[in-house]
């Protein structure tokens, strides 16, 4: 199976130490809505950390954007989030990353932020290898949701906080003329006299019901579906962009960002199919439960598919309230003939997979049926001749 070989391929990236460490810019919650975004617009950063006692809390881009008063304290805006040690793997990193949707992971000793592992320096360690063989036809995310220049801010403001989303496409007379991100958006947020490098080129319009105009980046890379891995990241990296859109022959047809290639770092399952389980929170208590639940789920679904190649599971963090996170989970189980996949949401991880794990099986019986369906040649009829 191709992810199977792309695992084994990125296998001592996952389980390499961590790279050198950037800077981790720190904020106060008691700093305003306001205060936060100039300190991202002035650090060009998309993640900010505040360290209280063993824990870590933090916010973003995205989160920021659900803001309605950016006068108000940053502090409903903070959650918490794992931390790794400077002992720990890649694939710790990765994995939080996957997980809470973020581009940076805090590094902390002693109760201390020593520093952060970024996204982009696990790209730098991804660029090293010989990529070649993966095109960007098999990482890139379809269909991507656009929006028409002449669409209110507002419209894009409400896509990405519920759709979780960093970068849309923006079209102009049918054609792509630059990506609107979460970091412009932002600044439509923000006071004026502090914009920000990525925000060269924007338009001083401040107004959410404003159209988006050529609000957004027109520097954004350009691949074809059968360019390599090594091209992307190489366009990517030089351009110092977080996306990368697929076209073929002018059309649109999907975007590469951080996440979708991160995703190539999924972890394995030790199993004797292929199982992969991205974005588990390194902080889930029944993470061992749930996975083995669902890989006994799995072998009574191979009873009757007995050529499944893989199964993966991808677990998204939807929103955060208080203490609780809720979950989205989507499973695939990959077959010669067919991939079949289910998607639960809900507040309880356990519980969200063993509704998926009951929906695998209701599949399972409806394939048993058909499956040992009484034949014609065992109560008598005539059988027609082939």
């Amino acid at each position: 199976m191709l992810t199977d070989t792309i695992y084994e391929h990125f296998k001592d990236v996952y389980n390499a130490k961590l790279p050198s460490l950037d800077k981790a810019v720190f904020i106060n919650p008691t700093n305003t809505v306001s205060d936060v975004i100039n300190e991202i617009s002035k650090h060009d950063v998309y993640d900010v950390f505040y360290v209280s006692g063993n824990s870590v809390l933090t916010t973003n881009i995205r989160s920021l954007l659900s803001a309605t008063n950016i006068s108000t304290k940053v502090e409903p805006y903070l959650y918490a989030l794992p931390a790794i040690k400077p002992t720990d793997t890649i694939n710790k990193a990765t994995n939080i990353m996957t997980h809470y949707r973020i581009r940076s992971v805090p590094v902390v000793q002693n109760n201390e932020i020593v520093g952060i592992v970024t996204a982009k320096n696990i790209l730098n360690l991804l660029s090293s290898k010989d990529n070649k063989w993966i095109d960007a036809n098999i990482i890139f995310t379809q269909n991507p949701i656009t929006l028409s220049s002449t669409e209110p801010l507002s419209t894009a403001r409400k896509l990405m906080i519920s759709k979780r989303i960093d970068h849309i496409p923006i079209i102009h007379k049918g054609t792509v003329r630059q990506v609107l991100t979460s970091f412009h958006l932002l600044q439509t947020l923000g006071p004026s006299e502090r914009l920000g490098n990525r925000s060269i080129g924007m338009t001083k319009i401040r107004k959410l019901e404003s159209p988006i105009g050529n609000i957004g980046s027109m520097r954004i890379p350009q691949c074809n579906t059968k360019d390599n891995l090594n091209e992307v990241l190489k366009a990517m990296l030089k351009t110092d962009t977080t996306c990368c859109l697929v076209t073929l022959w002018g059309n649109l047809h999907g975007i590469i960002t951080y996440r979708d290639i991160l995703s190539l770092l999924a972890a394995k399952i030790e199993n004797k199919m292929p199982l992969y389980i991205i974005g588990m929170p390194e902080d889930e208590s029944s993470a061992s439960l749930i996975t083995s639940k669902f890989t006994k789920t799995l072998k009574r679904v191979q009873n009757v598919f007995s050529e499944i190649q893989e199964a993966r599971a991808i677990i998204k963090q939807q929103r955060v309230q208080g203490n609780r996170q809720y979950y989205e989970v989507t499973a695939y189980v990959t077959t010669p003939y067919k991939t079949f996949s289910n998607t639960e949401t809900g507040w309880n991880l356990n519980q969200v997979f063993d509704s998926l794990n009951q929906r695998f099986l209701r599949t399972l019986a409806k394939r048993r049926k058909k499956r040992f369906k009484t034949s014609i040649r065992k109560i008598g009829l005539p059988v027609s001749p082939s």
